[in-house]
């Protein structure tokens, strides 16, 4: 099956132990079967180190559904202090589980093809997507690995993506400031006031981003922040990747996403702006609930 991804994605490498912010750490690490059944028939002192640390919790099926117990502390029972991770110094990367091995990438499944892309919650993926100064493009990376199981899409499908081709042309379109591009996007959005009682609804799993967004006022109209010069390739970039990212969900969702942290950039001043998207990612983009919840809403 053809595969394509943004052209900055092979230019991707997680940076391990140089993480300030690791992945291997509040969040629940789920194993998946192929790899759980290779943990179990493992030998030796570590493979019982290993077996030790996962709990497999009862999801209706027979097998049930394992995971990796977190520490106390919130971090991966795999994970050492200097940010390396003792499966992989044991048993090599191809020991790892699939959520491990594939973060932070993601993947949109089409009928005849598969698009991949980098998640905004890494540390090391957020500069290269919100940096690109190259324009987006698709690049072909089909391999071997790849499996080349493809069917025709049906004129759904075909609209869906259309569309969602159309809208990145538009946002990437700067004839016009990127402000006129959301509303042709979008004529309508929700206020900051809306965008705030969504974001309180949701769930969070971090202290951090529940203090962005508890600082948005509400009143404000923070629409014309998009447009200033020193931020205006992030946020064409960030508008492209939700884009991309959320074909089935539409423009409205996009534009939406964009203007939260829109709202939690001029209510911050003094934070970090990568941080603020790192958070957002980590709290509202890594919980299908809280993408399908807002979606909901519109």
């Amino acid at each position: 099956m053809r595969a394509v991804a943004p052209s900055y994605y092979p230019l991707f490498h997680c940076i391990a132990g140089d993480c300030k912010h690791t992945c291997c750490a509040n969040w629940e690490v789920d194993i998946d079967p192929e790899t759980y059944d290779k943990y179990m028939n493992m030998s030796g002192a570590f493979a019982e180190r290993i077996r030790s640390s996962i709990a497999v919790e009862d999801d209706g099926s027979s097998v049930g559904e394992p995971h990796f117990v977190l520490r106390p502390d919130g971090r991966c029972p795999m994970l050492r202090d200097d940010g390396l991770c003792d499966l992989i110094l044991a048993c090599g990367e191809g020991a790892l589980c699939r959520v491990c091995d594939e973060h932070p990438r993601f993947y949109n499944f089409r009928s005849d093809m598969v698009e991949y892309g980098l998640g905004l919650s890494c540390e090391a993926a957020l500069p290269l997507i919100l940096g690109w100064d190259k324009g987006f493009e698709l690049i072909d990376i089909t391999d071997d690995t790849i499996p080349a199981i493809e069917e025709d899409p049906d004129e759904l499908e075909i609209e869906v993506y259309q569309a969602r081709d159309n809208a990145i042309k538009i946002a990437s379109d700067r004839s016009l400031p990127l402000s006129g591009r959301v509303k042709k996007l979008s004529p309508v959005l929700w206020s900051a006031s809306d965008r705030l009682d969504a974001l309180k609804s949701l769930e969070s799993l971090s202290k951090e981003w529940v203090t962005y967004y508890s600082n948005i006022d509400g009143s404000k109209d923070n629409t014309c922040l998009i447009d200033e010069p020193d931020k205006a390739l992030y946020f064409e970039n960030l508008l492209i990747y939700f884009l991309f990212r959320y074909p089935w969900e539409g423009s409205r969702l996009a534009c939406e996403l964009l203007m939260i942290i829109a709202d939690c950039t001029a209510s911050n001043p003094d934070a970090d702006f990568f941080d603020i998207v790192r958070e957002f990612s980590s709290n509202v983009e890594y919980s299908d609930c809280n993408i399908d919840d807002l979606n909901d809403r519109l």
